[in-house]
């Protein structure tokens, strides 16, 4: 890829996903603060299955959620990615990123500003909600994501070796064993516990509704999305006689590819972004699965049914040869 296509990339992800997602978050701040001097103190910002409402809050609550969201959540998105961005990455990940950081602004903006739209001249907060009102903002939220997409260019991401395999003697019925760890990029460790501060924030008014089924489903939401990251931090990664392992350091989850079933082994450049649209355990398109925590340097192995699993790791040379050195020892049981 050329540097001014790379740098038309990293324009117009700026563009979608910073730029414009502030300045309709400002527009919406502006009418949403116009809009609050002609309704109730307090106004309703939850509504039930009837259309009645069932939460309530301080009319100026709106524009600040509109401020935090619309503006600190596209923020937080960029700054995790626009240096990846910088290093001369690309792909069909972040154009999705950028989409949905646009998609975002739209929907808590026009949120906003119809939830006190159709409060103005309420001497109350008790006001239903219009049917069609959900949808038709959900579908302006979805249009917006959608002309972001389509205002990046389509540059897709190709993996390129990173070195040759290190040549490494082993014996029949010697035991040689590679370890090393991984840790989490920066990046990916921002995305996750954003990921789960914004659960965490979304279960707080949940709880205060009084209804029991919400307040479990959206408390096992953020349980779950605790495990995940908490057992992404860190993962070790094993070569032995019995194959490849990785696994995490909270012990779970754990990958391991035999070595009767494993190919052969190289060394690649990684792109968790790109190749796997994001960080942790991943699968993509073609069988391919991959234990990525950051970027550069990985491991792919090659399995006999045609699936792959890379795993980002240092000194992965050493690793792919002595994982091709078990290869040539262990029989292909399809030949036996």
């Amino acid at each position: 890829m050329t540097t001014d296509t790379q740098t038309t990339v990293r324009r117009r992800f700026t563009l979608v996903a910073l730029v414009i997602p502030v300045v309709v978050t400002v527009i919406a701040v502006v009418a949403q603060a116009l809009l609050a001097i002609r309704v109730p103190a307090t106004v309703a910002t939850h509504w039930g299955w009837s259309g009645a409402p069932d939460g309530f809050a301080p009319a100026w609550s709106v524009p600040l959620a509109t401020v935090l969201i619309g503006i600190g959540l596209p923020a937080v998105l960029f700054a995790a990615t626009v240096g990846g961005l910088r290093r001369g990455d690309h792909g069909a990940a972040y154009r999705v990123l950028g989409a949905v950081a646009l998609g975002i602004a739209v929907l808590v903006g026009a949120l906003g500003a119809a939830t006190l739209g159709i409060q103005v001249g309420r001497t109350d907060a008790a006001v239903t909600l219009p049917v069609l009102l959900i949808p038709t903002v959900l579908l302006a939220a979805v249009g917006a994501g959608l002309l972001g997409w389509a205002m990046q260019p389509h540059v897709p991401w190709r993996s390129s070796p990173a070195g040759a395999a290190v040549d490494v003697p082993v014996r029949a019925g010697e035991r040689v064993v590679w370890l090393q760890g991984v840790s989490l990029a920066r990046a990916g460790a921002v995305v996750l516990w954003v990921a789960f501060g914004v659960g965490c924030l979304a279960v707080v008014p949940v709880l205060f509704l009084g209804d029991l089924v919400p307040a479990v489903i959206a408390s096992v939401v953020v349980v779950v999305l605790f495990v995940v990251v908490a057992t992404t931090l860190r993962f070790h990664v094993r070569v032995d006689p019995e194959g490849l392992t990785a696994v995490s350091a909270a012990g779970w989850p754990r990958v391991h590819v035999p070595s009767d079933d494993i190919v052969s082994a190289e060394v690649v450049e990684v792109s968790p972004m790109e190749e796997f649209g994001g960080w942790g355990i991943r699968w993509s398109s073609g069988g391919r699965q991959g234990v990525v925590l950051r970027r550069g340097e990985g491991l792919l192995v090659r399995r006999r049914d045609g699936r792959t699993l890379t795993v980002t790791v240092d000194d992965a040379a050493t690793a792919a040869g002595l994982l091709n050195a078990y290869t040539a020892l262990t029989p292909d049981p399809q030949r036996d």
